[in-house]
């Protein structure tokens, strides 16, 4: 992987980061009044033993849901928090970013100008030829 994606990757999380928080904590809440409206179905009516068990399924079911929304909650703040306080950081990651893209495009498109007829002076020789050739010319 070039080093560029590796930057795009974590700027990427860190983009997504807080609409993943967001959504957690929608669904957080969300969880916590399905919550309060089984509780309290539970306790004000009088529901059959099949209505009841039904009930408490969905409550675990619910539960479950807001805990994990609550993990992404607590796992992304840690991040979120350095984020506010390293707004300018996230810029000039950003700028390397870019500069980081250009220099692996400049790396992808590279040539070379040959300065010298050495090239075309070795492919017109026989393999042999060339190799006494250099000796000859370096006194070897």
């Amino acid at each position: 992987m070039k080093n560029s994606e590796y930057i795009s990757g974590f700027l990427n999380f860190l983009r997504t980061l807080k609409s993943d928080y967001n959504v957690a904590v929608m669904n957080e809440r969300e969880a916590d009044k399905e919550t309060q409206d089984i509780l309290h179905r539970l306790e004000l009516e009088n529901d059959s033993y099949e209505d009841m068990t039904k009930m408490v399924i969905a409550l675990k079911a619910v539960r479950q849901r807001r805990r994990e929304a609550k993990d992404i909650i607590i796992a992304a703040k840690p991040a979120l928090k350095w984020l506010d306080e390293n707004s300018k950081t996230l810029q000039t990651l950003d700028k390397c970013l870019g500069e980081v893209r250009k220099a692996e495009s400049e790396l992808d498109n590279r040539h070379y100008l040959a300065k010298t007829d050495i090239i075309s002076e070795i492919l017109s020789c026989k393999d042999e030829l060339w190799i006494e050739k250099g000796e000859e010319e370096h006194g070897t």
